[in-house]
């Protein structure tokens, strides 16, 4: 089997624009070589990456596969390339909706600072890995169970739950509440990688409050601004989202929310390790190592 870089480039490309045309103007080249691209890759590979129509391209499960794939040896490509020309490594952190919360920009600086050959980029991917199986990011912060046997974690700290709610809600002038008194009010979470689920009431044997879905933290925000709804989010969503009309909460009686530095198993980064260390220590207090 002999692959071409300029296959997985013209992949790559085609999935991300879904459009042979489109491709090929952000490639540089013809449209016809895209497509002969692809298609001597699919001749390679045995399957169909792309469901063509007159109208629209749109992946295969193969093309979406392999597209992580070729995402993610492009990257180790371009990492090796740089170290041995001297060049920086940017390392590209996804994260769904918070990053690290208060501890954002301490440790983007500090790591910065301290390691100037392997800056850290943060990339805000709204899926429950963070860009990972695709390939978008190197390694991600979850603050889900990380279950996928292509993938692995690194636990670096835990934070509070906060409820966020309209500036007038008849609980936002309190110092902390409890998740008893949430189950009147409509709850807002993200069908996609929210951390609040119906669980957190029933386990505490609370009754259930309604619940309605967002599509992603812009749109929980703006509900919850409205007045539509509240909110039970990581403590890291109101250091990173403060928004006016909107104010958090402290719960007192609900689990802390777990936070992990998560990597794909068969490429990891060489930095993964000591940023996770970073992260960890920026969340016990102690710095950056």
């Amino acid at each position: 089997m002999e692959l071409e870089l300029r296959q997985l480039r013209a992949l790559i490309a085609v999935e991300e624009e879904r459009s042979f045309t489109a491709a090929s103007e952000r490639l540089a080249i013809s449209q016809a070589s895209v497509s002969r691209s692809l298609a001597a890759l699919e001749h390679t590979l045995g399957t169909p990456l792309m469901h063509r129509t007159t109208r629209r391209v749109e992946p295969t499960d193969a093309g979406v596969a392999f597209a992580g794939t070729a995402r993610r040896v492009l990257a180790e490509l371009d990492r090796a390339m740089a170290e041995v020309r001297g060049e920086q490594s940017t390392v590209r952190i996804g994260y769904a909706w918070a990053a690290l919360g208060v501890h954002t920009t301490p440790v983007l600086r500090g790591w910065n600072r301290q390691h100037a050959d392997t800056p850290i980029r943060l990339v805000r991917v709204n899926r429950r890995d963070a860009g990972l199986v695709d390939g978008l990011v190197d390694l991600a912060i979850v603050r889900h169970p990380v279950e996928r046997a292509d993938l692995e974690s690194e636990f670096v700290g835990v934070e509070p739950r906060v409820v966020a709610m309209p500036v007038d809600h008849p609980l936002a002038d309190h110092d902390v509440v409890g998740l008893a008194e949430l189950v009147p009010y409509l709850v807002a979470v993200d069908r996609h990688t929210g951390t609040t689920t119906a669980t957190l009431w029933s386990f505490a044997g609370h009754e259930v409050p309604s619940m309605t879905e967002t599509a992603d933290v812009e749109e929980w925000l703006d509900l919850i601004a409205a007045g539509d709804a509240i909110g039970v989010t990581a403590e890291a969503t109101a250091h990173h989202y403060p928004r006016p009309g909107v104010v958090f909460v402290a719960i007192d009686d609900a689990p802390p929310i777990e936070v992990h530095v998560a990597w794909h198993r068969q490429l990891r980064h060489p930095a993964t390790m000591r940023i996770a260390r970073a992260i960890r220590a920026a969340y016990d207090g102690a710095g950056l190592t």
